[in-house]
Formats: structure tokens, sequence, C-alpha cells
């Protein structure tokens, strides 16, 4: 048949049976060049230097036959960074100034992130969203090249999925920010309530002491007194479960005579069973974290300090290996190199 005996209608279901067949592999993105995830967190570190940043790459998706390969960073924080979401957008390492608005970088992370679910108040938090996008052919929108619509599926998903990874990666450090700000607002309340409690339990205390005073007063001289008024000062004064003999009270009220325990020593001794409290707290959190980071945790390890920041490591995608190069099989790890050496089959002993 020659082409031209095709006529139209069998040429729209040639097109549409090439779309949709599994014979043509889609390119895997070998041929492009990202920023790569390290450089792109060196660089928000120097020139925003937010308070936490967390960067990913996607896997390298195809769109109408051009590969392309998606990476993006969240920082939260920053010198001059303004409160709410804040989106700067790469299309092959060139920064995109304009029509920020109508992106695929903006849509995505105003409409379809729910920041939330990852201890992030973007109308408060200081949030920066960096994205950039290479490609052989960057589907720009009009004839300035602006921006990147968000139109294509392909290059939308692969925005929200390197999004969702770096606000995974935030949603552990958050959460812990999170609670250090919490505890502290306790501590500062429980605080603020100490010199109010402390006068309250002095005047408790020596109330309980005059009361004493007047009953000796009174049975010392002879003074009568029905014996249920005497048997309801004596139930203020002690305890008939917790101390029945009247022990621990009386140690109490002669130390408050001899002036041992007053309004400043109660208040010094909340203060430190506040702080105790609070540093116990701290104890049990850092612990039940630092367990979850070198149980399961993404980079835990077994032998870190409590406390301790980990760094992150960058490495290389598998799905990124050349394909032509067979892994060396260990019983104890499987090594894949990044490239074909020069003797090859390498026998391993």
């Amino acid at each position: 048949m020659s082409p031209s005996s095709v006529s139209d209608r069998q040429i729209t279901r040639l097109v549409q049976l090439l779309r949709t067949s599994d014979a043509f592999k889609p390119p895997d993105g070998s041929c492009l060049s990202p920023l790569g995830e390290y450089n792109l967190n060196l660089g928000i570190r120097k020139v925003v230097e937010p308070d936490v940043v967390a960067t990913a790459r996607d896997k390298a998706g195809a769109y109408e036959g051009h590969p392309f390969i998606v990476e993006a960073a969240v920082s939260i924080g920053g010198k001059n960074a303004r409160e709410g979401i804040t989106v700067y957008r790469f299309a092959n390492r060139i920064p995109l100034l304009f029509e920020g608005g109508s992106d695929v970088a903006t849509r995505v992370a105003n409409n379809k992130i729910k920041w939330s679910s990852y201890k992030i108040d973007h109308k408060r938090d200081k949030i920066g969203v960096f994205v950039s996008i290479v490609s052989t052919k960057v589907p720009f929108k009009g004839t300035g090249k602006e921006y990147i619509g968000d139109d294509i599926t392909e290059l939308q998903l692969s925005v929200k999925r390197a999004l969702q990874s770096c606000c995974q990666q935030l949603r552990s450090h958050l959460t812990k920010r999170n609670a250090i700000r919490d505890q502290k607002e306790r501590k500062n309340r429980l605080t603020k309530y100490v010199p109010d409690i402390s006068r309250s339990l002095f005047g408790i205390l020596d109330g309980m002491q005059k009361r004493k005073i007047e009953e000796a007063e009174s049975i010392a001289g002879g003074a009568t007194a029905s014996p249920r008024k005497l048997q309801r000062k004596r139930a203020r004064l002690t305890d008939p479960i917790v101390d029945p003999e009247g022990a621990f009270v009386k140690g109490v009220l002669e130390k408050v005579d001899r002036e041992e325990i007053t309004t400043e020593s109660i208040g010094q001794h909340l203060v430190e069973a506040v702080e105790a409290q609070c540093d116990l707290d701290d104890g049990k959190a850092g612990a039940s974290e630092h367990g979850t980071a070198s149980g399961g945790g993404r980079g835990g390890r077994n032998g870190g300090k409590l406390g301790e920041v980990s760094q992150p490591l960058y490495l290389v995608p598998i799905f990124e290996l050349p394909k032509d190069v067979e892994p060396i099989h260990h019983p104890l790890f499987t090594f894949h190199p990044m490239k074909k050496p020069e003797i090859w089959p390498i026998e391993a002993d």
C-alpha cells in the first residue's frame, strides 16, 4: 500500500494504535542532565538559609515521546521568606519569572498537596517550594515560554509525587519541632502560676499552724469545746488514711514555724518540679523518636546518639542505572556498578 492511498481515517486509527501499543518502550531519561538533589539542596541552604529543607527526584517520565525528570525541594523558614507558599520554578536549569500562577508547579503546590497531613501550616509557615523540570522538549505555554501548563497529566503527577516525597521527609522533623514548642508553652504556662500557687499553699499551711496554736491554747487554758468541733479541727490537720498519727503534718508545721518552709522555698521547689517533669517528657519523646528512626525510619542508625540529627545521604536511584551492566550478587549485599567496567564480567572471589 502506497502512502498516498491511505485515507485520513486510517491515519488517525494508526496513530491511536501506535500510542496504545506496548511495543515501543518510553525513553529512560539517560540523555537528560538534571541539577541533582545535592546541588539543589546546597543552593537552597546557601541562598535562602532555611530552618530545614528536603529534596526529592521522581523517576523519569515521558510525554509524547520526550523524556522529562522532575526534581523538587520544600524548605521551611528562611531569612527573607514570607508566610505562605512561595514557588520557585526552573525549566532546564533556567528560572521562570513570569506567569507563575498558571504554572503546573504553582497549581500543584496550592491545590493538590494537603499540607496539614504533613504537620505544615500553609498559611502561617514560611514554605518555599522549588520545582525543576528538565526535558528534551519542555511543554511551555505561549510563545514567550514563561510557564508550563498543568494540562499534561504525566507531568502533573510527577510534580505531585516529588513534592509529597519532600513533605514526608519533613514530617518527622516538624513533629519533633511541634512537640518541643508545645512543651515550652506548657512549661511557661505552669511557671506563670507558680507564685500564686506558692502563696496559696503557704497560706493554707499558715492557717493550719494558727489553728493548732489556738487548739493548744484552749486546752491549756481549760476551755471546753464540743467534741464534734475538736474532731472537725483534727480532721483538717490530719488524714487518718495517709498519716494516721499526724507525724507528717506535725513535721511540716514545725518547718513552717522554724521558717524552713516559706513562700519563696515553695515556689523554688515548684519550679524545679516543673523543669524535672518537662525534661522527663523531652527524654521520653526523644527516645520514642530515636527508636522509630533506628527501627524502620529512613536513614536511621542503631548506634546514633539520642537527639543526634542525621545528615542526608544522596544515592542514585536504581531505575537510573545502565541496563547493560549486570549487578554483582553476594550473600550479604548486591552491588550495582554505575558504569560498565573495562574488564567484564568481573569474577568475585
